[in-house]
């Protein structure tokens, strides 16, 4: 990655352009002009929880639920590229369990031939009733939001959510979704605050992997992310200052997301689109997409200056390299933990990004996260 203005070249761009491209799967970056291949749809934007980390208390929420036309239109343009479109998730800054219409909404997109619909939850509102009615309306996968096995530990990170419902929520949905589809690819993460090269840190970690050993199937991923400070509009005390960087980004050729208004902010980041790229009220996904917004976030990002554009300065959130992955189990071969890790599980950062053309690597969907 191009982390400092001595490596800064035409060269070693390129070669990160030419990374994104195999990342995505394609022949020529171009070809990613199309049509986005990964979307986030927000269909609410309200949350039960007031997590500390998250900046719901800043989001504009005068749109609290997305136009039934307005996901009409946008499920309808999606139908007419779903041979191209890889994901969509419901969900971005908002609990989509607090969207009346969720399971209706699933079944949409489904019903329009979207390979992979996914979801991030907190789990909630996640009652047997509605883990049953979302495996039924063709769910693919869902992420589970949980940062701690311990209830106290728990409490202070999930504000006014209850441990024991949450607990029980995931592991009625684990039980649901071993006897009903088997197929079905859970997700259960974590915002991580502990260091996993510390001694002290390092059992509690593996606590929290291993808590769901009883019920996981092989496929399932199981992992911690980062912490982040949202674009550089909201500081907290676990989230380190961002250092420059260079590189350009995947996301601005590979996902686009939409808010409840119909805006479509630059990122995940950009929770109220203040960088607005468009508005799918008005215009089609695809004009936006290949758009003078768009078009310009790019050509930034191409010439090494997405430090220019304040939401994109210093994040690293959607960078392979970034992940603390492969940097955990070099620590577990090296110290012979008596806590190992089980198969699948890590800890990374937040790991939303599309998988490389080769099929290996973290799946798509983990991106957003404010649950």
């Amino acid at each position: 990655m191009t982390l400092y203005t001595d490596n800064l070249s035409g060269t070693a761009l390129q070669a990160e352009l030419d990374d994104i491209r195999r990342r995505l799967g394609l022949a020529a970056l171009d070809e990613a002009l199309r049509f986005p291949q990964y979307f986030q749809i927000e269909t609410v934007r309200v949350c039960n929880a007031r997590c500390p980390f998250c900046a719901v208390a800043q989001w504009d929420k005068t749109v609290p639920v997305m136009p039934d036309p307005l996901f009409e239109r946008i499920a309808a343009e999606l139908a007419e590229h779903a041979d191209w479109v890889r994901v969509v998730m419901v969900q971005r800054a908002g609990e989509p369990l607090m969207d009346k219409k969720i399971v209706a909404r699933v079944k949409r997109l489904k019903d329009a031939g979207i390979r992979r619909v996914t979801m991030s939850t907190n789990a909630a509102l996640l009652t047997e009733a509605k883990a049953v009615a979302l495996l039924e309306a063709g769910l693919d996968e869902i992420m589970f939001s949980i940062d701690s096995i311990e209830r106290e530990e728990y409490e202070k990170l999930r504000v006014r959510l209850s441990f024991d419902t949450v607990m029980a929520n995931i592991r009625r949905f684990f039980a649901l979704r071993n006897r009903l589809r088997p197929d079905f690819l859970i997700r259960v993460r974590g915002v991580c605050f502990l260091d996993p090269a510390s001694s002290h840190d390092r059992p509690r970690i593996s606590r929290w992997l291993h808590a769901w050993d009883d019920q996981r199937l092989p496929h399932d991923r199981i992992y911690f992310k980062r912490p982040h400070n949202w674009g550089n509009q909201h500081a907290f005390d676990g989230v380190p200052p961002y250092e420059e960087v260079f590189h350009p980004c995947v996301l601005p050729w590979s996902t686009l997301h939409v808010t409840t208004m119909g805006l479509v902010p630059l990122c995940p980041q950009d929770f109220d689109a203040r960088m607005s790229l468009g508005d799918v009220n008005r215009d089609s996904i695809a004009a936006v997409w290949r758009g003078e917004g768009f078009a310009r976030v790019r050509r930034l990002h191409r010439e090494g200056k997405r430090g220019e554009i304040s939401f994109c300065r210093g994040c690293r959130l959607f960078d392979e390299d970034a992940h603390l992955e492969k940097k955990l189990d070099a620590l577990a071969d090296e110290s012979g933990s008596d806590a190992p890790l089980p198969a699948g599980a890590r800890v990374g950062s937040d790991l939303s990004l599309p998988p490389p053309a080769s099929g290996g690597g973290p799946g798509w969907g983990d991106r957003n996260e404010a649950t």
